[in-house]
């Protein structure tokens, strides 16, 4: 498969037709449909339904747009990379962030390094994602959630950890259906919106939260998510207690639409790390690592309890 392969299909699905994209990639009409059979011809399948007006992607390939656009991406950083045998002319910087600190923490840690001459790629993933990710150098830097007693950051040994943030989980509820939770609760019920136990606040809810709701009697549950902006709607709708970061639930709380209920379940405290190969050596990795770490507690502040585990 060649870039500019990728790059044609791409032309035709972001512009609509073969006319405005072969406008886009500057080449005749007859010659860009002679480009696209012959990539047809090469796979070996229809990528485009002709019988339409004007042409369209066949049925299977617009659930492929979005790999062919990261795949686009890669393949000219990749080319970028190898002409730059000095690592100087990189200005591209990929951060893998945990879901719940994109929505939250990101774009003030990102602007901490805002004067720099850079670009910044970012990808949200679950926190073991974030870490296999900079393991195998398709990003630089991850920001990720700790709780001490929850989940080991796998590969540490080979990391740099920075303690850059504190951030709060806490529980919140629909002031509007307050009363229905209330009744809920008398009938010895705490319905609760829960995360997958193969992600990191999956775990944190088993393994620290739910062992401290020993006194509100059946915790069910009424909705799994994976995504904190999910749990967070679900909590608006009164559909169950959900355990969010407090800067999502923020404006929430401050207009009356939620409840913090931390006065009466457990919120937890999460520390936000930085972390990055030990080897890294790109300059512009190592320019916004600095910046990104300026938001690091001091060592004196710091207890060892705080200290991000190795």
């Amino acid at each position: 498969m060649r870039l500019e392969w990728i790059e044609d299909i791409l032309a035709v699905a972001e512009h609509g037709s073969f006319e405005a994209a072969c406008k886009q990639r500057n080449v005749s009409q007859p010659a860009f449909s002679r480009r696209i059979r012959k990539i047809e011809q090469a796979l070996g399948t229809t990528l485009f339904d002709r019988s339409a007006r004007p042409a369209r992607l066949a049925p299977h390939i617009p659930d492929l747009v979005d790999r062919m656009r990261d795949l686009s991406a890669g393949l000219r950083d990749l080319a970028r990379a190898l002409s730059d045998t000095n690592r100087t002319q990189r200005r591209r910087v990929v951060i893998a962030t945990q879901h719940s600190i994109a929505a939250t923490s990101t774009p003030e840690i990102i602007e901490r390094y805002a004067g720099l001459d850079c670009e910044t790629r970012l990808r949200s993933a679950n926190r073991d994602d974030c870490i296999a990710q900079i393991m195998t150098r398709r990003a630089d830097i991850a920001l990720i959630h700790d709780v001490a007693g929850a989940q080991e950051i796998r590969g540490v040994e080979f990391l740099d950890v920075a303690h850059i943030g504190t951030e709060t989980l806490m529980p919140v509820y629909a002031s509007a259906w307050l009363d229905r939770l209330n009744e809920r609760f008398r009938h010895g019920e705490l319905p609760i919106i829960a995360y997958p136990s193969d992600v990191f606040l999956g775990q944190v809810q088993r393994r620290i939260i739910f062992p401290r709701l020993t006194k509100v009697g059946v915790v069910r549950t009424r909705l799994e998510t994976a995504l904190t902006l999910a749990a967070l709607q679900f909590a608006r709708s009164g559909m169950g207690v959900a355990w969010v970061p407090e800067h999502l639930a923020k404006a929430d709380i401050l207009q009356d639409r939620l409840l913090d209920l931390s006065g009466s379940l457990p919120a937890i405290s999460m520390r936000i790390l930085a972390a990055r190969v030990i080897d890294s050596d790109a300059p512009i990795v190592d320019a916004v690592w600095k910046r990104v770490c300026r938001i690091a507690p001091s060592a004196d502040a710091r207890s060892d309890s705080e200290a991000p585990r190795r």
